[in-house]
């Protein structure tokens, strides 16, 4: 069994708490991760590239003619393809220095050696990026670009540009750059991510480890992997390939065959080999129009946690979604939903999970009416529920913090203390939502992590999270089990 930690600190000269702890460390950035199919909604928006003017859309007739034939060689694709494929590199403030992988029983020490609150030295980012518009419009990674000061994107043929961002979403994880006096550039056929299916080739082109247009290839693995558990609050449904994704990867196109773009690759790392992931182009056509026409995008919201039904041992498995908790004041409870309500279906259509209906709500216009069929109690219930427009991350913040000092008014015994609700079943503690900005999310925990001690005290019980969490240590440090996996975190109260 191993042990790692999932936070991390900030420490001030990295070679000598190197040498201190006889580590290396290689630059990279995390990534925001979850589920949903937006088919439909990419639909809905190719209104919004109306003759082409923002991208162009392909037909699956392959890019490159005559004789091209994948089964013996990639090389006309990737000739054909490069040309629109960035390197990017962004340059931020005074980064953090991961110190994943550190026991968090050292971070004390470390503190004692290095000083609390110290930081690593400025660093620059390392990612990739295709062109959308001859004009000079670039997709990437969100994490390539947040909090960053200053890009450079370098094309194929070497040319140097600024960049700037003109929009960037961490739920889907993209990000829109604007290449400063740019024209005439070599542009990507953006393609159906819809119509893969799994055991199509697809092909990589990025700067994994900042070696320019690397080119890999693979299949694709599977489709619609969500709740990968790297970030609590993300609307990303993944395609999987094992055509290599590295950090430097980020950002890059992934290709069908037909030369046309059909994911954006996002580095996972810490996963495992052969695992590489990418946000499918359909959800990325519902996100760029509105990043390029307001910097931001507009979610639907009803204001409530769940979690997914967990099969019973000789049946069949049910589908729908069942309400963990119902925030006061949200449209949620304004139509009358209520903890333990299982969602059924939306305007009649099934609803398949938690993550499929937050989804589909996330995809709907604010101000719009749903009815949500809900199963109570074995009786089915129609409720009309007004669509609300999703808080920024600043405000569900300040809201998870309100509720924080109340326990009891979101989630019971305590619980809002942690900002997770947790289920207590056969001796074991296991998180099954986690509010965004809370402490739990500080913390770095995620559905379906397994509770073992907070603050040194074991906890099996929900009532046992208030009890852990009730002193005025000026710290808090949660163990759990994820997968074959003990984790800790630590961080301290603000």
């Amino acid at each position: 069994m191993s042990s790692t930690t999932i936070r991390s600190r900030r420490l001030r000269s990295p070679q000598a708490l190197l040498a201190f702890l006889g580590l290396t460390t290689i630059g990279g950035a995390a990534v925001a991760l979850s589920y949903h199919n937006h088919a439909e909604a990419a639909g809905e928006v190719a209104a919004a590239n109306t003759a082409g003017t923002l991208w162009r859309e392909g037909s699956g007739t392959p890019v490159v003619g005559g004789d091209f034939d994948p089964r013996r060689s990639l090389a006309p694709l990737v000739k054909e393809l490069a040309p629109a494929v960035v390197n990017i590199r962004a340059y931020g403030k005074r980064a953090q220095l991961d110190m994943q992988g550190v026991d968090p029983r050292m971070l004390p020490f470390i503190d004692q050696f290095m000083g609390p609150g110290a930081e690593a030295p400025p660093q620059q980012g390392i990612g990739s990026g295709f062109v959308l518009t001859s004009d000079g419009l670039v997709v990437t990674n969100h994490h390539v670009v947040n909090g960053t000061e200053r890009l450079e994107v370098k094309l194929h043929d070497g040319r140097m540009y600024k960049g700037k961002v003109l929009g960037s979403d961490p739920y889907t994880d993209i990000a829109l750059v604007q290449l400063e006096g740019a024209s005439g550039l070599k542009t990507a056929t953006l393609g159906n991510s819809t119509a893969l299916a799994v055991g199509d080739w697809v092909m990589a082109i990025g700067s994994p480890m900042g070696l320019e247009q690397t080119a890999t290839a693979g299949i694709v693995s599977a489709k619609g992997r969500g709740s990968l558990g790297l970030y609590a609050n993300s609307y990303i449904d993944f395609l999987q390939t094992d055509a290599s994704i590295a950090p430097g990867s980020s950002g890059g196109p992934l290709f069908n065959m037909a030369g046309e773009v059909v994911g954006i690759n996002t580095a996972v790392g810490g996963i495992g080999r052969g695992l590489g992931f990418a946000v499918p182009i359909d959800q990325a056509k519902t996100v760029i129009p509105q990043l390029k026409a307001t910097g931001k995008v507009v979610r639907g919201w009803l204001g409530i946690s769940g979690r997914e039904i967990e099969p019973a041992v000789g049946r069949a498995p049910e589908t729908g979604a069942v309400v963990g908790a119902v925030q006061p004041g949200t449209p949620a409870a304004q139509a009358g939903l209520r903890a333990g309500d299982r969602v059924t279906a939306i305007n009649g259509r099934d609803v398949l999970n938690f993550s499929d209906l937050r989804g589909r709500i996330a995809d709907t216009k604010p101000g719009s009416q749903v009815i949500l069929s809900v199963d109570r109690g074995g009786k089915t219930v129609d409720l009309k529920a007004t669509i609300g427009k999703l808080p920024s991350e600043e405000e569900l913040q300040r809201s998870a913090r309100r509720m924080s000092g109340e326990p009891g008014k979101l989630f019971p015994d305590g619980q809002p203390r942690l900002g997770a609700q947790v289920e207590a079943k056969d001796g074991r503690l296991t998180v099954r939502s986690v509010m965004p900005g809370s402490l739990a999310d500080e913390l770095g925990l995620r559905e379906g992590d397994v509770l073992q001690t907070i603050n040194g005290q074991k906890v099996t019980q929900v009532s046992d999270v208030a009890s852990a969490l009730a002193s005025d240590d000026a710290k808090v440090a949660v163990e759990v089990k994820r997968g074959g996996s003990t984790h800790s975190a630590m961080i301290e109260r603000r």
